[in-house]
């Protein structure tokens, strides 16, 4: 197997979670979406529910799931981008020219990953964009 594209294929599906909290995500869907509807348009109407399906998933679990539901979603996402590359390879040469178009446009293409620890009354504020807190 190519090692290039299960690489290509990591890094698409950890860009397509991460985009999912933040305010590149309409960018990065609708790219997908029409990746999915040139290469496989059968299943793009089935690609775009998963995709919100995802997004869902990953808004609701609980603060102490999060990074596990991230991971899964990641690894689901990997997973289904390489099969679509291996069938073919222009797919993976598309893919890529989006993630290099949404990184030239500001967003975000690497996973960011946060752990605090809190104790007795201390608090953990953490963001990796704007946070407001509100407190009386």
């Amino acid at each position: 197997m190519d090692p290039t594209l299960i690489a290509l294929a990591s890094a698409s599906g950890t860009a397509v979670v991460s985009a999912m909290a933040t305010d590149g995500w309409e960018t990065l869907r609708s790219g997908v979406v029409a990746l999915w509807r040139r290469f496989r348009p059968d299943s793009a109407a089935e690609l775009e529910r998963d995709l919100d399906t995802s997004r869902s998933a990953l808004f609701a679990a609980p603060d102490t799931e999060v990074q596990h539901v991230r991971q899964a979603l990641q690894s689901a996402w990997q997973g289904r981008l390489l099969t679509l590359f291996l069938e073919d390879r222009a797919a993976a040469a598309e893919f890529e020219a989006l993630l290099s178009e949404l990184a030239e446009a500001g967003s975000p293409r690497t996973n960011i990953t946060f752990h605090a620890e809190a104790r007795e009354q201390g608090r953990v504020y953490q963001a990796s964009g704007n946070q407001f807190i509100s407190e009386q």
